[in-house]
Formats: structure tokens, sequence, C-alpha cells
């Protein structure tokens, strides 16, 4: 992020939203929206969004998993791995 290019107060933002949206989904970083001084809001690309709710999800199967697996649930891999072949050799 380059503080200079990356921050706009949000007066000039709704002068040039248009070209602002498209800066950002060309360059692929965030453009943080001030408002009187101070950070409100942060616009990005969809496909960063998406990429963020993916990662997220990511995180959240893998907390889940963690926790099922410290109350003792779970399926040892061996386990796991005869019955995928039995279910995918049939």
């Amino acid at each position: 992020m380059n503080i200079l290019q990356d921050v706009c107060p949000i007066s000039d933002f709704r002068e040039n939203a248009s070209s602002m949206v498209a800066k950002v989904r060309a360059d692929n970083r965030p453009l943080i929206i001030t408002q009187y001084g101070k950070s409100t809001a942060v616009l990005i690309s969809a496909e960063s969004f998406q990429e963020m709710l993916d990662r997220i999800q990511i995180l959240t199967d893998i907390a889940e998993s963690e926790e099922e697996i410290a109350n003792g649930g779970g399926v040892e891999q061996g386990e796991f791995v005869k019955e995928l072949m039995k279910e995918y050799k049939a």
C-alpha cells in the first residue's frame, strides 16, 4: 500500500468514484476512504473480496476441525483412506 496513492477523502471519492473503482480493479490494491481526516471505509475489488471470504472459510474449517479433534472426534488418516478407497473403487 502506498499511503499517498491509496488514501483519499470521501469528497474526492464522490467526485471521481468511477475512475477510483477502475483504479482499484486495475491495480488490485485497496483504497482507504477518509472522512473528517479519519479512515472510515475500504474499497477493494470484488475478486479481492472473494479471495478474503475464501480464506476466512478455510481458516474457519481448520478451526472447526481442530476443535473436533480436541474433543475426540475425527477419523485416523489410514481409516479415512481405506473408506475413501472402498467408496470410489465400487
